[in-house]
This record gives structure tokens, sequence and C-alpha cells, in this order.
């Protein structure tokens, strides 16, 4: 058999067929992981030993998935300077993001509107209740979707004498009114609990953006650290053959790059019904519908920025709003595998992380735009 081509980049050498999956962006993998877990669906209740299944089988995806080299960006301030020499990894929320629009809900609020006033017309809201009253399978079906207790409600405040009321035009704008403003007031809360519901850690696959390097590295004057998470998702810990996994009360995914918007219409909905459920003095007893919305929504980023080639660890919390939450959190005992330093980094700043990196027995790199070469491109120089 003859020896497969080799790439040399980020001071390894890598078959020809993995560099150009590492030099650029993978839009089959990102499609293929965006198509996998978005046909993942945990819903509360669900059987655990079910449950247990497709949370293993995604923790194996991800595995198999995942770079054995992923970089975090870092300023030489006092805080990343420490966090790397105590070998710490910290989380943040996504209010912190630099982009807005990161992770930004599409929610259809029409579709939710019209199935709640039906329409919003006289003839609609009319006919919505003779189906509830003479149809089964249309009666069985909004039971399904809004519960027994939600229905029989509806037909005795909207019928007299076994007969649908007919309102007013001044009814129907006056349900429409209450409804859209409930609407845009629990998409409100629920856009604020949601951001306050995990901590993020971001990764790349590059080190050798221009543009990582001036976003996220002060221009050229921070330094880059290299992690092999795989080695983390079997950890022997020591106690009689025991394995643990970094990954197990946290997860590692790649960012999904898209043209839309995670599409979060269910989500509101949810709340919604149970917002109205709440105002009827109805008790909401929907289980919610996917325990992995609450990793999906944080994944989906504009195809503007799939230059990143970004990894997220995510750590969920709890989504009260109600509730005080940290706005960050430590991961500890995760040392870097190399360092490299930004190529207008200081004297005194890599003297300082030189002598740390020393201690740890880490390989160190600076990066550089040699002179003698015409393209703009970043290259690694072992120190």
């Amino acid at each position: 058999m003859l020896p497969q081509p080799t790439v040399t980049t980020n001071g390894s050498k890598l078959p020809m067929s993995i560099a150009s999956v590492v030099m650029g962006y993978n839009k089959k993998m990102n499609g293929d992981f965006e198509k996998h877990i978005m046909q993942l669906v945990i819903p509360e209740g669900m059987i655990p030993q079910d449950e247990t299944k497709i949370v293993s089988e995604l923790h194996e995806y991800c595995r198999k998935q995942t770079p054995q080299n992923l970089f975090r960006y870092r300023t030489c301030s006092d805080y990343h300077i420490k966090a790397f020499e105590n070998d710490e990894i910290w989380l943040t929320k996504p209010t912190m993001f630099n982009d807005p629009h990161d992770s930004y809900l599409y929610i259809n609020k029409k579709e939710i509107l019209d199935f709640f006033v039906n329409g919003m017309s006289k003839s609609k809201s009319y006919t919505h209740i003779q189906n509830l009253l003479n149809k089964i399978e249309y009666k069985e079906e909004m039971i399904e979707k809004c519960g027994a207790e939600f229905v029989e409600q509806n037909i005795r405040n909207a019928t007299t004498n076994g007969k649908p009321i007919e309102l007013s035009d001044y009814e129907i704008e006056l349900q429409k009114n209450f409804h859209s403003y409930r609407i845009n007031l629990i998409t409100k809360l629920c856009k604020e609990s949601i951001k306050e519901s995990a901590l993020v850690g971001c990764f790349s696959e590059s080190v050798e953006s221009t543009l990582m390097w001036s976003h996220y590295a002060d221009n050229h004057k921070g330094f880059s650290l290299n992690y092999n998470f795989q080695e983390l998702y079997s950890v022997d810990i020591g106690e009689g053959g025991i394995k643990a996994s970094l990954f197990l009360d946290k997860k590692l995914f790649p960012v999904i790059y898209s043209k839309n918007r995670y599409d979060a219409t269910k989500y509101l909905e949810f709340h919604f019904m149970m917002d109205i459920y709440r105002l009827r003095g109805i008790t909401f007893n929907d289980p919610f519908y996917d325990k992995l919305f609450y990793y999906k929504w944080l994944l989906f980023k504009s195809l503007d920025w799939s230059y990143e080639r970004e990894w997220r660890i995510i750590k969920l919390m709890d989504n009260n709003i109600d509730h005080k939450k940290p706005d960050f959190a430590c991961v500890t005992r995760i040392p870097p595998k190399e360092i490299y330093f930004g190529a207008e980094i200081s004297k005194e700043n890599q003297l300082k992380l030189t002598s740390i990196a020393r201690k740890k027995g880490i390989r160190i790199f600076k990066m550089e735009i040699a002179d003698d070469e015409k393209e703009f491109k970043l290259n690694s120089i072992e120190l």
C-alpha cells in the first residue's frame, strides 16, 4: 500500500484527506450533525432506559466527530493567564457573546395566534365552536393539542343552550389584542430566561485564522491554547478501572452554521399554553416536549461566522427566570497540550506565558507571516 500524502499544519502532520477538512469549513459534517441532532427528541417523562440510549448514542456520535485539536483564543489579561496556569476553562452566559444575534431564535407568532384565535374572524370562531360540538374527530384533535379541561371550558364559555355564541367584531379584536399582548410578553420572558439557562465555552478547529486572532486575541497580541478533548470522553479516575467523562454533566457540540435561525415556535407555544392555563385557573400538566432543546438553540449561527469553525462546551442550569444564576462557571483540571503566541504579543507576556508553559511541559509555538511568502497566511513556528 502506498503511503498517504500528508500536510503539515499546527505543527502536526495530517493525512491530506483530513487536512482538507481541518483547513476549511466542513460543510458536509456540519450538515450531517444538524440532521442528526435535530431528529433526536427527549420529551419529559420518557422511559429512563430510552432516554439513556439516546444520550449515550449522541455522546458517542460527538466523540467520533470531535477533532483532536480545538483552540481557544485568549487575551493576555491577568484573568486569562491565571486560568491557563491553573488548567481552568471558564464558561460564560450567552448574554456575554460578542454577536447579539448569536443563537437568535425564530418564533412564528402568527402561527400561534392563528391557532388560538382561530384565524381571528367572526365566522371562523363560530365554526370552531360548532366543530367542537358536532365533530368528534375535531374535538379529539383539539383535546390532544390543548387538553380536555381547556376544551371543555372553552365550550362552556362560548355556548349558550348548547349553541355557539356569535362574537362581535369588537370581541374578536379584543381577543386578538389580548393574545398578541400575552404572546409578546411570553416571548420577551422566554428569551430572557433561556439566555440565563446555560453556560458556554467556545473553541475553534483553526489556529491560523487572521480574523480569530484579531477578534478574540487582542489583535494578535494574545495567545491560543490547544486542547485534545477526545482524551476527555473517557478518563480513568484511578478507582478500580472506573471510567469518567468530562461530558456527562456538560456537552461538547459543533456549532451549526445556517441561513435560517433555530425555530423555537413550539417552545413559545408550550409556554403560551402554560400561561393561558394559569390565567384560566387550569392545572397545566403537559410534559416539556424536548430536553435537548436547551442545547439545540445554542448551536445555530449565521453562515457569515462559518470561518470560525466553532465548537461549544455547554453546561445547562435551570431555566427559571426568578432564580439567580452565576455569570461564570469553572471547569478544572483541563490542561492544554500546546500554546500559540500571537504574532504581535509583547515580550513581557511571551516570557510570562513561556515560563508557565515550560513548567507544564507543553509545546510552544508563535504565529507569524513570513516576509518571503506572498500569500496572506499565518504560520506557526515552534519555539
